[in-house]
């Protein structure tokens, strides 16, 4: 193992630790809440539009 992968590795491992110490696991949840009602709302829009399409392609198949 390389001078350069010894210390890569554990400049990471350093890293990852003071992210860790850093993080608060309440603050953490609450943003994935608030990611995950983001999602919810991108996931609505997205089944509206297809099924918006999917009466104008039934619509145009009438005709």
């Amino acid at each position: 193992m390389g001078l350069f992968d010894r210390l890569s590795r554990v400049v990471r491992a350093n890293l990852n630790d003071m992210v860790s110490k850093a993080e608060d696991p309440e603050k953490v949840l609450e943003q994935a809440v608030i990611d995950m009602q983001e999602d919810l709302v991108q996931l609505r829009q997205a089944v509206a539009r297809s099924i918006a399409e999917q009466k104008r392609t039934e619509q145009r198949y009438q005709q």
